[in-house]
């Protein structure tokens, strides 16, 4: 069949129809296709252009910030009953600002991610006092520069990293002082590689500090802390473990002279072995330089040895060898000693019942001026709890057996940074022998916080010991931990042997009574008996108690017979603490204090301390609260004198839209025998948000 015939519809051929044909046709489409060729990038590139303009390099998610006017006055009188002067002192800080806050970020949340704060303001502030008809002031009007930046970015990259600066102000009142204004500002850098097998981060911080008094009359403070901290591993199995951490940091105080740098490294290493890898070895491998006011070279390896025999029996075992050199610019000549401490603990599991543990160590420290030192011990403990028809049994039974031996002459040692926490009334007591009270240096947990002798603490030896009292007027606080640093002669030849037990029981009833009593009981021989450098201390004390506990009331009453060579003493213990919430929403919390010690000879002295805390806060509305706080002390001591002292603290808050009123009354008022102070403060802050 040809090309002239065709098919119809209905399946019969007819003639084909005719063909038109375009001689340029197929020219022209030849010429669109290269056309539409040559647009498509340039359309293309338009199309990217545009996307691009929509990704701004700046992106803002939100700003605010706030219009504030802050108003502080504080008056103090202090008259004295010994002659030493009246003092009477004013205050008076005015600041006016305003603060910007923006958050946003760069191109994408996940490249880098900012939230920025600036305050800027106004100040003035006054200061007058009045020392035994002398007048003295000091005023001062200046700028108000705060600012807040925090930065992160690559959030969800295996390497992010996060970067802030920042600088605050803050006005600190202190009892029956001037108060102090501190400007910090710090600024560091985060960065981190997220890794299962070789995590790694890299911390770089600057901290400075400026104390400035209000009083001209006080020198300026500053403290300035910089550090630096890399860290990484190695995980060759998830129970196979190595790292290393490097730590560099400088500090910086002044008035007080402290000033160090130290540099400390440490590498360690966990296996996990055994069957179902129950056991474990640690071991590492540290060393420690620091140099300024305290001067400490220190190398130290240590291997940790835990195994899991059952279910219930644990041993691990301990090897620790340390070299140190330690000494300070105070005049203490350096001291090399080199140690050696082999121990071992056995603890095996009853049930959930009674826990047993046995230990055991042995050590030797050599000091390079002669003298040496050589320990040994071990203790075994019990601890037992039982449910029983009326509640729960609680007991505890501890031996131990200790022997030391001490040779050749006298050796000066410094110990630093020993955690101690003043618990009202009783001091803090340290038992090294023969410390030098001169030597006494008290700081904060921050390390930088230094305290006075006389402004915030007292000191007094009893025999052989040392006890330090907190000033109640003074900065250190009731129940805060501090650390303390102090001199002492660890020389002598003479061997001390140790033998004591502690024993305790409690029955917790379900009605919330307690009963309980617990028991030491010390006694030490020291051979030869006129041998110089120790004193032994025999102690038997009995304490009996009980305690009441019934929906938000807590009851305890305490009394302890305190037999010891060195300090005996009796003391009766009350405590009662309750909380109450009220149907409209109120709440009122009371907490009272009162005890009594009663210390025998060689050291009689009776001390009674009573104190009484009272809180309450009350919403009356949405919008309005109040609070009220009082606090009332009474000690009455016949060896350093009586005290008492109230504190009152009354404030108001107001929040309604975008305004914000807060005002707070203060007074306070202490009286001993040196001197009668009181003290009031008003606090005015109103800030409009926007």
């Amino acid at each position: 069949m040809n090309g002239d015939s065709g098919q119809t519809h209905d399946g019969t051929r007819g003639p084909a129809p005719a063909r038109v044909r375009h001689p340029g046709g197929r020219r022209r489409l030849v010429r669109l296709a290269l056309a539409l060729s040559a647009v498509a990038p340039a359309v293309g590139c338009r199309s990217q252009a545009t996307r691009r303009a929509d990704v701004q390099a700046i992106q803002l998610t939100d700003m605010g910030g706030y219009l504030e006017f802050v108003a502080r006055q504080r008056e103090r009188d202090q008259k004295s009953k010994v002659g030493a002067g009246d003092t009477r002192a004013k205050e008076t800080i005015l600041e006016e600002s305003v603060r910007l806050e923006i958050d946003g970020y760069t191109y994408h949340p996940n490249f880098l991610e900012f939230s920025l704060g600036g305050l800027f303001g106004l100040l003035q502030q006054s200061f007058e006092e009045d020392f035994s008809g002398r007048d003295r002031s000091s005023s001062d009007d200046g700028t108000i520069i705060e600012f807040d930046l925090d930065g992160h970015f690559f959030k969800k990259k295996e390497y992010p990293g996060s970067v802030f600066a920042r600088r605050y102000r803050a006005l600190e009142a202190r009892p029956f002082q001037p108060s102090i204004e501190t400007t910090t500002t710090n600024y560091g850098v985060l960065w981190q590689y997220v890794s299962e097998r070789m995590p790694t981060s890299f911390q770089f911080s600057h901290n400075d500090v400026r104390l400035e008094p209000l009083s001209k009359e006080e020198e300026d403070g500053r403290q300035t802390d910089t550090q630096f901290r890399f860290e990484t591993g190695y995980r060759f199995s998830d129970h196979n473990a190595l790292s290393f951490v490097y730590n560099r940091q400088s500090v910086e105080q002044e008035p007080f002279k402290l000033d160090y740098d130290l540099d400390e490294m440490t590498l360690s290493h966990r296996l996990d072995f055994g069957e179902g890898h129950r056991h474990r070895l640690d071991s590492e491998f540290n060393l420690y330089d620091q140099r300024g006011t305290f001067d400490i070279e220190r190398w130290r390896w240590r291997e940790i040895l835990r195994l899991q025999h059952t279910e219930n029996l644990r041993t691990w075992y301990q090897l620790e060898v340390l070299d140190r050199t330690q000494g300070s610019l105070s005049g203490v000549p350096p001291i090399q000693e080199r140690s050696y401490l082999l121990s071992g603990a056995l603890e095996h599991q009853l049930y959930e019942s009674l826990l047993t543990q046995l230990t055991g160590f042995v050590q030797k420290q050599e000091f390079e001026a002669g003298a040496d030192i050589d320990r040994m011990g071990a203790q075994a403990s019990f601890d037992y709890r039982k449910k029983n028809p009326w509640g729960e049994l609680v007991a505890d039974y501890r031996a131990r057996l200790q022997r030391e031996e001490r040779s050749g002459g006298d050796v000066l040692a410094e110990v630093i940074d020993e955690r101690r926490t003043f618990r009202d009334p009783q001091p803090v007591v340290l038992t090294n022998p023969r410390i030098s009270t001169s030597s006494i240096f008290i700081t904060a947990e921050d390390s930088f916080t230094a305290y006075q002798i006389g402004r915030d603490y007292t000191v007094r030896r009893i025999g052989d010991e040392i006890e330090i009292e907190r000033v109640p007027t003074g900065f250190i606080e009731d129940g805060e931990t501090v650390l303390i640093d102090y001199t002492f002669n660890l020389g002598g030849d003479f061997t001390l042997e140790t033998v004591a037990q502690d024993f305790g029981i409690r029955q917790n009833f379900d009605f919330g009574l307690s009963p309980y009593y617990r028991l030491r009981w010390q006694d030490q021989t020291i051979s030869p008996q006129e041998a110089t450098g120790a004193v032994a201390d025999d102690i038997t004390a009995n304490i009996l108690g009980v305690e009441f506990r019934r929906w938000s009331l807590r009851l305890v009453a305490e009394y302890e017979d305190h037999d010891s060579t060195i300090n005996p003493f009796q003391a009766i213990r009350l405590t009662a603490d309750y909380t109450h919430r009220f149907d409209f929403g109120a709440t009122g919390i009371v907490k009272a204090r009162w005890s009594d010690f009663n210390y025998d000879p060689p050291n009689e002295r009776e001390t009674r301390f009573f104190t009484v805390e009272g809180r309450y806060r009350h919403p009356i509305t949405s919008h309005l609260t109040v609070e009220g706080v009082a606090l009332y002390r009474e000690e009455q001591d016949s060896l350093s004198g009586d005290d008492q002292g109230i504190d009152v603290d009354l404030s108001l808050e107001w929040l309604v839209r975008q305004t914000e009123v807060r005002v707070t009354y203060e007074f306070g008022a202490f009286e001993d025998d040196f001197s009668e102070n009181d003290y009031s403060a008003l606090y005015v802050q109103v800030r409009r948000s926007f």
